[in-house]
């Protein structure tokens, strides 16, 4: 029996939001097969549920928001969350600094008002060099103002209400097209212990508790599930994969994958355009034992 964890965007997903027929037809005979399909990604829960539901694909466990909740059929075996001082500190930080964010919470994703007009201010910078800066600024805005609506964003009135409310924090999402901004995020915050970064794309950062990581999540999973670590295949394409693709036995990067994630895989696929998970799950997972390789 093996266990396969699939990432999101820019793996399982086209990049414009759907799960293509081939890669649900693929998910469908891994289970046939009595493997497990596990979901590991940086969206939350309501969401990946809402994906999957769309090709009736139930996975056997999802782990969301990079590892701060993660299922095992219907119950939540782990959640783990950000010390609430650090998250209201760095909500304050990222106010100063105009930075957009959203961050998951156990009371929904919560967004300052005036975030949206950082993100609308960065986009127009970075697009105004652009030949096609127009259509590009246009599709960019469409595409946020989507997930915006389908995620359902909570205002966050102050940093304070989270302290007032005793909201737990799990995860922020920033965003930023201009990449000077994000990594000022990056030095300024990374020395500290108490949070990890990282990303899921050049133009965001992924910060969480230091324990919030795939390749933890996937461990805590398959204990939890009685399988073994050794018959575990992981599929990304992004930075945050990386820890998942240290912790399977075999990893299998996207065609569309950052060159670093390429070189730590064992395996590359095709494009995410191009159902690359199912040509992964035909080609390394079905016909080849977990942990092997080509040479």
């Amino acid at each position: 029996m093996k266990t396969i964890a699939i990432d999101m965007d820019g793996t399982l997903l086209h990049e414009d939001g759907y799960i293509t027929k081939e890669n649900a037809t693929a998910l469908e005979k891994l289970q046939e097969n009595g493997d497990k399909v596990v979901i590991a990604t940086g969206r939350g829960m309501p969401d990946v549920q809402r994906l999957l539901k769309e090709v009736n694909v139930k996975p056997d466990g999802i782990i969301s928001l990079n590892g701060a909740i993660i299922s095992w059929g219907e119950e939540i075996i782990r959640e783990v969350h950000m010390i609430r001082e650090d998250a209201v500190a760095l909500m304050h930080w990222l106010d100063e600094q105009q930075i957009y964010y959203h961050a998951y919470t156990n009371k929904g994703i919560y967004t300052p008002p005036q975030s949206s007009d950082y993100f609308r201010s960065d986009l127009d910078a970075f697009t105004a060099t652009l030949d096609n800066g127009n259509e590009v600024n246009e599709r960019i805005w469409n595409v946020a103002e989507g997930h915006r609506r389908k995620s359902k964003m909570k205002d966050l009135p102050t940093p304070e209400f989270i302290e007032e409310n005793q909201i737990t924090v799990y995860k922020f999402l920033i965003l930023s097209m201009l990449g000077e901004k994000l990594q000022g995020c990056r030095n300024s915050w990374e020395d500290q212990e108490s949070i990890h970064i990282t990303s899921s794309g050049r133009d965001n950062l992924e910060i969480m508790h230091p324990s919030t990581q795939k390749g933890i999540g996937l461990m805590h999973l398959t204990e939890h599930a009685g399988l073994s670590m050794d018959k575990t295949y992981a599929i990304g394409d992004n930075f945050n994969d990386l820890p998942m693709f240290e912790k399977a036995a075999t990893s299998i990067a996207m065609g569309n994958a950052e060159p670093e994630v390429k070189k730590a895989a064992t395996f590359e696929t095709t494009h995410h355009n191009e159902s690359g998970v199912a040509h992964a799950i035909e080609t390394f997972v079905l016909n080849t034992p977990a942990g092997s390789s080509l040479t």
